[in-house]
């Protein structure tokens, strides 16, 4: 399987990982070519005509990147993968409908080695070039398994060994830095304005939130995720 990334940024952040098949090149951008050659990776020079069948808000920069995508898609594969780990972390997100947050929080379970994202296939940002470009290439080396039914998916979960914590800001919510979180973890994240389905928050064994210090009460899904998520590792490294 393959995906394109776009723009000189997510290149630079990918030029090291053996995954770039080949890149699309306008002219203006000869300069990188020392670059991509040194990396033996294959490129192609083209006229800025090409580019126009690309969609503008991406800014692609005149880079097209072309890149291995081997990583799970499919929940039974998943589920193999993390079944005997002694560590581990899922993401669920129930309704993200921002592509920027989405591509973001992608961005952040790379860097904290998140072992799976598991989303809805309706009612959800999907996976498409923008939040490929903003998630800085982060979709080609995360588990993203999209589902009709995140429900089953946390009791398929449950059945070997994860406990689940739902972000929320109910008042029965938990200090999110007072709870030992336990080796195989699930967070919930939900929907910008709604917030995580009743149901999702009834199946958890947990909900924690991020005390709020100023006059906004809540932080971006996105970074709120990334907070978590740092918790979650800095614990694992503790205990």
């Amino acid at each position: 399987m393959t995906q394109q990334l776009f723009g000189r940024k997510v290149l630079l952040e990918n030029i090291n990982n053996n995954q770039i098949i080949n890149v699309d090149l306008a002219k203006q951008n000869r300069d990188l070519i020392p670059l991509l050659k040194k990396h033996h990776i294959n490129f192609q020079l083209r006229d800025n005509n090409f580019f126009k069948n690309y969609d503008l808000h991406l800014n692609h920069q005149g880079i097209v990147i072309n890149m291995k995508n081997n990583q799970i898609k499919d929940l039974t594969s998943l589920i193999t993968f993390v079944k005997n780990k002694p560590q581990s972390i899922v993401l669920i997100i129930d309704g993200i409908q921002d592509p920027q947050n989405f591509g973001s929080i992608l961005r952040t379970c790379d860097a904290m080695q998140v072992d799976g994202v598991i989303y809805k296939k309706d009612n959800q940002a999907q996976i498409n070039d923008f939040v490929s470009k903003t998630s800085m290439g982060a979709v080609q080396y995360l588990n993203l398994v999209k589902v009709t039914n995140l429900h089953q998916v946390l009791d398929l979960l449950k059945n070997i060994g994860y406990w689940i914590y739902a972000s929320t800001l109910s008042n029965d919510a938990i200090d999110y830095q007072k709870i030992k979180y336990d080796y195989k973890s699930i967070i919930i994240v939900g929907n910008e304005e709604k917030g995580i389905s009743p149901l999702l928050k009834k199946t958890a064994d947990f909900q924690i939130k991020i005390p709020m210090y100023g006059k906004i009460q809540s932080l971006n899904v996105s970074v709120a995720t990334g907070v978590i998520l740092a918790e979650i590792k800095r614990q694992f490294r503790i205990y």
